[in-house]
C-alpha cells in the first residue's frame, strides 16, 4: 500500500523545522567564535599594556656583565601588588633564571619551565599553560637592553593571568546566546506556520470550489485567486467550459440517435407481431424460431435504445443529491424476473433494509441491478441473493448466485463489453460493462468474487 503524501503545508513546515535549526546553530558557532576572539584580543591588548607599564619603570643598573635590569619594589597596577590576584608577573633573563616577581606572585610558585624558543623581541606571545592544575594565560614578551657601553642585555617578561574569570564570561555569554537563538526558533516556527497557513489559503478556497463543481452547484470555478493561482483557474475553466460542450453534444447526439433508432424498431416490431400465428394455428419450425428470434433482438434492441435515452438524461442529473430506496426498486425487478423465467422460477433472497438507499438516480439503480439480477438467474441454480449494507460513508451491494461461478483468471475479461465465457445462453456480453459503466460515474467500484457454495458473487461500494 503506497504511503500517502504529505501535504504541502507539512512539507514546507518540515523542510523549515530541518533548515532552521542548522542556521541558527551555524549563527550561534559563528557568534560564539567571534566573542571568544574579541574576549582573546582584548586580553592581549591588556597584557601588552601592562607589558608596557612594567617597561617603562624598568632601569638598567651597572654595565658589561654586572648589569642588572630592575624594577621598583611597589608598582601602580594593584592587581600586581595584591597576592593571589590572578596577575603574577616574572622577569627573566634570557637563560630562563627569574630576576624579579610581583609582590602578587610572592606566595605563588614558580612558573614551568618552557622550551618554547626566546621571543623575538618586541613581540607578545601569548598561549596557555597549566598552574597547580589551573589553566592560565601566559604571555611571554622579549626585549633588548644596551647599557652605557653600548653592550645588548636580553630580557623576558612572563606575565600569567587566570583564566577562570576568561571562562566565566565565556560560559555566561554561551548561555545566553543559546538561550535566545532558541527563544528566537520558537517565535520563527510559529511565524513559519502562520505565514504557511495564510499562504495556502487560496489553495483550501480552490479545493473548496473543486469540490462544489463536483457536486455540480457551480458550473466553473468563480472567485478572485492570487496571480500565481489565478492562470491555473482560468485555464482550468476553459478546459472544463470545452469538457462541459463536448459531454453535451456527446449527450445529444447519442440521443438523437437513441431517437431515430425508435422509428424503426417500432416498423420491425409491428412487423413481427403481425407475422405471428393466430391462436391456435401451427407455423413450420423455422419460421418460427427465426419469428422467436426476431422478436428477441427487436427487444433487446428496444430496451437498449430506452436505456441510453434515459441514460442521458440521467447523466445531467448525477450529483444533484438524488437518492431512491433500494428495496422498492428490487422487489419490482424480482417480480418481472420472476415472469420472464416462469419456466424455471428462482428464488431470490433480500436482504435490504428498508432506509437503504442508492446515492443516484432510480432508473440507473434499475439498470445496474437489474442487469446483475439476471445474469443470477441466467447463470445460476435458482438461488439469487440481494444484500445491501449502508454505513454513514459508504453503500455496499452484493448480488450471489449459486452457479457454477467464474475462474479467478477469466473474471477481468467478463467486465470488458461483449466479451461471454458462455455462448450457450442468450445475450450480448455488455450486462457486466454497462454495471461497471454505471458504478463508475457514481464514483463506486465493483468487483467479483466467488460464495461459499462457489457461485458468482458481484460486489459493488459506493461512496457516500
Amino acid at each position: 500500500m503506497s504511503q500517502r503524501p504529505l501535504s504541502l503545508n507539512s512539507r514546507l513546515l518540515l523542510a523549515s523545522l530541518v533548515l532552521l535549526p542548522l542556521f541558527l546553530g551555524l549563527t550561534g558557532l559563528v557568534l560564539d567564535r567571534a566573542f571568544e576572539q574579541s574576549l582573546t584580543t582584548a586580553l592581549r591588548q591588556r597584557l601588552q599594556s601592562q607589558v608596557y607599564l612594567l617597561f617603562s619603570v624598568a632601569e638598567l643598573e651597572g654595565t658589561g656583565e654586572s648589569a642588572e635590569l630592575t624594577l621598583p619594589p611597589a608598582l601602580l597596577e594593584p592587581e600586581f601588588e595584591r597576592l593571589n590576584s590572578g596577575l603574577y608577573g616574572y622577569l627573566m633573563t634570557a637563560a630562563g633564571d627569574i630576576i624579579w616577581r610581583s609582590n602578587s606572585a610572592q606566595l605563588h610558585p614558580s612558573p614551568p619551565p618552557t622550551d618554547a624558543p626566546f621571543p623575538s623581541p618586541g613581540e607578545l606571545l601569548l598561549d596557555t599553560v597549566s598552574l597547580n592544575e589551573e589553566p592560565f594565560w601566559r604571555g611571554r614578551y622579549a626585549v633588548i637592553w644596551e647599557d652605557e657601553l653600548g653592550g645588548e642585555h636580553r630580557y623576558q617578561l612572563m606575565l600569567l593571568r587566570d583564566k577562570a574569570p576568561y571562562r566565566a564570561e565565556l560560559a555566561s555569554y554561551r548561555r545566553q546566546l543559546w538561550r535566545w537563538l532558541g527563544a528566537a526558533a520558537l517565535v520563527l516556527v510559529l511565524a513559519q506556520t502562520l505565514i504557511l497557513r495564510w499562504g495556502l489559503r487560496p489553495l483550501g478556497r480552490l479545493a473548496r470550489a473543486l469540490q462544489a463543481m463536483r457536486e455540480h452547484s457551480t458550473p466553473r470555478l468563480e472567485g478572485h485567486y492570487p496571480q500565481e493561482l489565478q492562470p491555473v483557474v482560468d485555464n482550468l475553466n476553459r478546459v472544463l467550459e470545452r469538457e462541459t460542450g463536448l459531454r453535451q453534444r456527446y449527450r445529444d447526439s447519442l440521443s438523437n440517435l437513441a431517437h431515430s433508432l425508435k422509428t424503426p424498431l417500432s416498423v420491425l416490431r409491428s412487423l413481427v407481431e403481425r407475422e405471428k400465428p393466430a391462436k391456435g394455428e401451427k407455423q413450420a419450425s423455422p419460421e418460427a424460431e427465426t419469428d422467436r428470434l426476431l422478436a428477441e433482438q427487436v427487444e433487446r434492441m428496444d430496451q437498449v435504445v430506452n436505456y441510453q435515452l434515459r441514460r442521458a438524461v440521467s447523466e445531467q442529473q448525477q450529483g444533484l443529491g438524488r437518492q431512491c430506496f433500494i428495496r422498492p426498486a428490487a422487489e419490482r425487478l424480482c417480480r418481472t424476473l420472476e415472469k420472464v423465467y416462469r419456466d424455471r422460477p428462482p428464488r431470490f433472497h433480500l436482504q435490504v433494509p428498508e432506509q437503504a438507499r442508492f446515492p443516484g438516480d432510480e432508473q440507473d439503480l434499475l439498470e445496474l441491478l437489474g442487469n446483475l439480477l439476471d445474469n443470477a438467474c441466467k447463470y445460476g441454480n435458482g438461488e439469487v441473493a440481494l444484500t445491501a449494507e449502508q454505513t454513514p460513508t459508504a453503500l455496499r451491494l452484493s448480488v450471489e448466485d449459486n452457479g457454477s461461478g467464474i475462474p479467478a483468471e477469466e473474471r477481468t475479461q467478463v467486465l470488458q463489453r461483449g466479451r461471454r465465457l458462455d455462448t450457450l445462453k442468450p445475450g450480448q456480453g455488455i450486462g457486466l460493462s454497462v454495471a461497471v459503466d454505471i458504478a463508475t460515474s457514481y464514483g463506486g467500484q465493483l468487483t467479483l468474487d466467488q460464495t461459499l457454495s462457489g457461485g458468482l458473487a458481484v460486489r459493488l461500494t459506493f461512496p457516500i
